[in-house]
């Protein structure tokens, strides 16, 4: 009926930690087994309400952290295009459940990447909206007594999944409304703009494939390339677009405000004397190793990359004047990112997302640095979406670790070398961002993308399974 809402009777899957009434909502911490959730979390709520069927929670990473949708509790969520491959995290298992045709639409939330990293694993869209147009109310936050001492600089969100942007765009037509807006008074009361999603008029994007830091595999460069042809050849502008900042300076501000604490304190308290799952090892042992430890891997071991890590952690924690230069230094980014997207006349920019196929299992936590794509978006609180648009090529299974730039050919590098073998027919996506409070104008070249790359790989390895 043309009364009814707009996800009338859609079934959707929620992300384990948003809070579903009579559910378990533990961010895969054993220690939230304690009770289920005795109410929806406001967005569960603004979503029934637009006639949708909350029909199951997905999988998601122990603390919500790495991208590999493993814990205690529920075990581990294979990929369905390959059952040796990650679906990424935290938001995976929802990811995998669009993926197979289960659900239309996920529910998923982003920090540093948990809906994006698992579309582009799973072969789907993914979007994140601006930091300010989304409620986390009512969601677990995996850290004790549900306090995350980051939330300020980088705030996670409340996106969508789906297997065209269309879907993930239907999502945000029912949860951009008043309820939200009245539910909590921080959301900016901006309902979704039909007008800029439909518009038609030829477009200016900018296009970069590498951050310098890590460097795409052969695919995802030819993903950028191939996806800025056939914009081009339907009529829209495409430029090159000069980072302000390189890899080197978002993953050390990432990274280091993620870790500022010092010896993975609130995580591991967290637990609440629960096992960490392996994959995060080599992080713990990097965090909390002793400094003298820490120096002697900076001076005699540890490549350019290594040691770029390796400095931006305290066992102890930074320092309040070093933690104050580092929100200096996250200000001035996105001023530049500002001032860049002003000066270049861009509407949108296209970029590598997951620089590699999906990780192999429990690899994620060494290969963590491969995010800095993805993760840029978060640092600048700005909507950016992944399409799918192409698979990994048989001629394309290599990361020749001798034609990188000198200053990565390292240990990491080798591991993507090993870790890229068997990694024939898995997706690949691109990113595309736009400026704060233009989600539409971002889900709008998400489809422009959509629409002329015309990817259409279905996973297969799920279905021989059974």
């Amino acid at each position: 009926k043309s009364n009814a809402p707009p996800l009338f009777g859609v079934p959707i899957s929620i992300k384990e930690s948003l809070s579903v009434r009579g559910t378990y909502s533990t961010g895969g911490l054993a220690c939230n087994l304690s009770q289920r959730a005795p109410q929806d979390s406001l967005a569960v709520s603004v979503l029934r309400d637009a006639g949708a069927i909350p029909l199951c929670t997905g999988n998601v990473s122990q603390l919500l952290m790495l991208p590999e949708s493993f814990n205690n509790i529920w075990g581990l969520t294979r990929n369905p295009h390959n059952f040796t491959r990650s679906v990424g995290g935290s938001s995976g298992g929802d990811a995998a459940l669009v993926a197979i045709g289960c659900v239309p639409i996920a529910v998923g939330t982003d920090v540093a990447g948990s809906i994006r990293i698992p579309a582009c694993c799973n072969g789907i869209v993914g979007f994140k909206p601006s930091a300010a147009r989304s409620s986390t109310i009512g969601t677990c936050r995996a850290r004790k007594e549900n306090r995350v001492y980051t939330g300020i600089s980088n705030p996670g969100v409340i996106g969508s999944l789906a297997r065209c942007v269309d879907d993930a765009a239907l999502f945000f037509k029912a949860f951009w409304v008043p309820q939200l807006f009245q539910g909590d008074p921080n959301v900016a009361p901006m309902t979704f703009n039909d007008k800029t999603y439909e518009a038609n008029e030829k477009l200016t994007i900018g296009y970069f494939d590498s951050d310098s830091w890590f460097e795409p595999c052969q695919t995802s460069k030819r993903a950028v390339r191939e996806t800025i042809e056939k914009l081009t050849k339907a009529g829209h502008k495409c430029v090159p677009f000069a980072l302000p900042r390189d890899g080197w300076f978002n993953y050390r501000l990432m990274l280091a405000s993620n870790a500022s604490e010092g010896g993975f304190k609130s995580f591991l308290d967290a637990l609440d004397g629960e096992q960490p799952v392996d994959i995060y090892n080599p992080m713990i042992m990097m965090l909390t190793m002793p400094d003298v430890f820490r120096w002697f891997l900076k001076t005699f071991i540890a490549g350019k990359r290594q040691t770029h890590l390796l400095n931006m952690i305290r066992r102890k924690g930074l320092m309040a004047w070093e933690l104050g230069e580092l929100m200096a230094d996250l200000q001035e980014l996105r001023q530049e990112w500002a001032l860049a997207f002003s000066h270049s006349g861009v509407d949108a920019v296209v970029f590598p997302a997951l620089p590699i196929p999906a990780f192999r299992h429990f690899t994620s936590g060494q290969l963590s640095s491969s995010v800095s794509y993805i993760f840029l978006a978060n640092l600048l609180m700005w909507p950016s979406g992944t399409v799918p648009v192409t698979t990994v090529r048989e001629d394309e299974v290599l990361y020749p670790v001798e034609d990188l730039p000198e200053d990565q050919r390292d240990a990491i590098a080798q591991m993507v070398e090993a870790n890229i073998e068997g990694s024939a027919g898995m997706p690949i996506s691109v990113s595309v961002m736009t400026p704060a409070y233009r989600d539409e104008e971002c889900l709008r070249v998400m489809k422009e993308v959509e629409k002329v790359v015309q990817f259409n790989v279905k996973p297969q390895a799920f279905k021989n399974h059974f």
